[in-house]
């Protein structure tokens, strides 16, 4: 998947980021939302070590 040649701008992907944050917070409770921050962490922190590594 190549997400470098479309459309959306840096702000719209932080704007989808808070939105998403927004709705997240909303749904859950404050233990769930620190598993999920967790969570997505690790996997921003994984998909950097994958890209650095090709």
């Amino acid at each position: 998947m190549n997400i470098t040649n479309n459309s959306c701008s840096a702000c719209s992907w932080i704007a989808l980021a808070s939105s998403l944050a927004i709705l997240i917070s909303e749904e859950f409770d404050d233990k769930e939302i620190d598993i999920l921050a967790s969570f997505f962490s690790a996997l921003g922190d994984n998909l950097g070590i994958i890209s650095a590594s090709k």
